[in-house]
């Protein structure tokens, strides 16, 4: 097949996104299981449709699977080994990138790439001259101006040329923010070469730069900590600690820093920063692609982290927990799981891989494996603020509300006094007490948690809705939730909560209104269809609420089995006549109605910090 015909394809998978969304929705509901295998694929077109596809819905796993059945049926094609590269390369398919990154260094689109991969396969190789020519690259942006410049350093450093390495770091010129960066780098350079006046000097210019940690986080905590190992093992304990807790007093739970501190107060031995090129390189490799770790950086910085891990010789926790990260905002929990396997005990970055695996395996519908898995993480931590709040998330969506409230008081009591968490932890345990019917515990929490933060717009509707549902205060309940609607505008469930609001005090086109906004918005969800019904029945638009009731049956996630059947009988009989004015309840008892807030509904496990 020719170069122009798959451009047609590419062009067809563009325009055609209505023929595409079955598989769309496919993949998004279970990224490990495609409608049909890559293997059985028959067609070019079918392959590479799949493949790009799953490229666009950050799967790389799957994407890589369809470009091999696509390159079997057509091996010459230009396109399809420009992104098939790139699929092997996000999927940590090193080599097989590496193989058509060769044929692919002269292309406009993609040669940049191409050499950035040939150049760490050399230097991965020990041929570090041949890694600096194939990073020899013109018209760069500055970030890979910067990031070219660092790995050439390296590669300086492999081939024992470790002034010349730091020489190219100190002409460098650029962007105001490559400072930081470099001043890292030339840090662990210079202690890797033995040359520690000039490594001290490079890293407390990092620490005393209070713009370094704005500029990158990650930096600024990795200078701290090199610069405690390099003082730790240079006899010198009370610098060494100094250096660590500059980076504490930015992150005070950081746990690398922690575990570092305690070592050196401790007197045990301590390990250099960083010992070799490879190393190094996975370093610089890291910590940018860290810095744009987000939003449409994302897969830039997917590729990053793969290049690290495939240069550096042993695993680096770090760069596995940052691979886990990307898999779980990507929904692919089970790859998340496989990079958090493979932390080891001991490692300062188990902690964070332990809670998180038990919130994936939530995820991933392992309910009872999750919950028995942090229960063991609580045992394993018991005053871990965060080991204690992520099993309280998961009993609370298996409506364990009892136990939760158990460990949400233990949070409290972990938590430090001004911790930014606190309303939250707070907010969390008034939810457990509604549920329980113990309202008064709930209002208590709930005006706690607006007392430490006013303006948190999952309080204000959830107080706000429950008071106007049990007939009190209800100019208050009602401002409240119409703050949380300005707050957050394209929220469905809390405008839904303004509409129900409405239709409880019986000002029914005023919940039309508000009710068809949270469905334009959030349209699959059954109890916001349902309400929507209600609304429209009472003001006599019967045929449009029967059709909402049927929504409601089919949405998702799906109606539990009691809403299931009322909901059935509104669509065979309607509702009652006359006007559902606001019913005062028993002071200890849960708000009336199908739900008490919508953010029960729309809350997930919260990641730990």
């Amino acid at each position: 097949m020719d170069k122009t015909r798959i451009t047609r394809i590419a062009r067809h998978a563009a325009l055609a996104g209505v023929l595409i969304m079955p598989l769309h929705v496919a993949y998004a509901q279970d990224a490990a299981k495609p409608e049909m295998a890559p293997s059985a694929v028959q067609t070019l077109s079918g392959a590479y449709l799949a493949a790009k596809q799953a490229r666009e819905n950050r799967q790389p796993d799957i994407a890589a699977q369809y470009y091999d059945r696509a390159l079997a049926l057509d091996p010459d094609s230009e396109v399809l080994q420009q992104e098939a590269m790139f699929a092997y390369l996000a999927d940590g398919r090193f080599d097989r990138g590496v193989a058509l990154a060769g044929k692919l260094t002269d292309n406009a689109d993609v040669g940049k790439v191409a050499r950035i991969a040939l150049g760490l396969d050399a230097l991965r190789q020990g041929r570090f001259d041949a890694a600096i020519e194939e990073w020899q690259i013109g018209d760069t942006s500055d970030l890979d101006t910067l990031l070219l410049a660092q790995l050439a350093s390296w590669a300086d450093v492999g081939a024992g040329r470790t002034k010349a390495a730091l020489a190219r770091l100190d002409k460098l010129q650029g962007a105001t923010w490559f400072a930081a960066f470099n001043q890292y780098q030339t840090g662990l350079i210079a202690a890797l070469g033995n040359d520690l006046p000039r490594a001290r000097k490079s890293l407390n210019a990092l620490l005393d730069d209070d713009g370094s940690a704005q500029t990158s986080v990650d930096a600024y905590l990795a200078g701290a900590e090199a610069l405690g190992r390099i003082e730790a093992r240079a006899k010198r304990k009370p610098e060494a600690l100094a250096a660590v807790d500059k980076g504490l007093a930015l992150a005070p739970s950081y746990e690398p820093l922690t575990q570092l501190r305690k070592q050196i107060d401790d007197g045990k031995p301590v390990d250099a920063p960083y010992a070799s090129a490879r190393n190094g390189a996975a370093e610089a490799l890291y910590i940018l692609g860290q810095a744009i770790n987000r939003g449409d950086g994302q897969d830039v910085a997917l590729l990053y982290f793969q290049f690290a891990k495939a240069v550096a010789d042993r695993p680096d926790d770090k760069l596995l927990t940052a691979l886990a990260g990307i898999a779980d905002r990507s929904q692919q929990v089970d790859l998340a799981i496989s990079y958090y396997e493979q932390i080891p005990d001991g490692s300062p970055y188990r902690r964070t891989a332990e809670l998180q695996m038990g919130l994936d395996l939530w995820q991933a519908e392992r309910k009872p494996e999750a919950t028995e898995h942090l229960r063991t993480a609580v045992e394993r931590y018991p005053d871990d603020l965060q080991a204690r709040l992520a099993l309280a998330d998961v009993l609370s969506a298996d409506k364990n509300y009892g136990e939760a409230v158990e460990m949400l008081d233990k949070a409290l009591s972990l938590a430090p006094t001004d911790s930014p968490t606190l309303w939250n932890i707070h907010y969390q345990r008034g939810i457990a007490f509604e549920r329980l019917k113990q309202w008064e515990k709930a209002e208590l929490d709930f005006k706690k948690a607006l007392e430490l933060s006013p303006d948190q717009p999952q309080v204000l509707n959830y107080l706000g809705y429950s008071w106007v549902d049990m007939n009190r205060n209800l100019d208050e309940g009602l401002e409240m939730i119409r703050t949380a609607v300005d707050l957050r505008p394209n929220d469905g469930y809390i405008i839904d909560s303004l509409g129900w609001a409405y239709y409880r005090l019986g000002r029914f086109e005023d919940a039309v209104e508000q009710l068809e906004r949270a469905v334009l918005i959030t349209p699959a969800d059954p109890t916001i269809n349902d309400h929507l019904g209600d609304a429209y029945w009472r003001v006599g638009r019967t045929r449009e609420a029967r059709f909402q009731w049927n929504r409601a049956l089919a949405g998702q996630p799906a109606p539990e089995a009691a809403d299931v059947e009322r909901i059935k009988q509104k669509v065979a009989n309607g509702l009652e006549a006359g006007t559902v004015p606001v019913k005062a309840t028993a002071p200890d008892a849960a708000p009336t109605g199908d739900r008490a807030s919508n953010d029960v509904r729309s809350s997930a496990p919260s990641q730990p910090n």
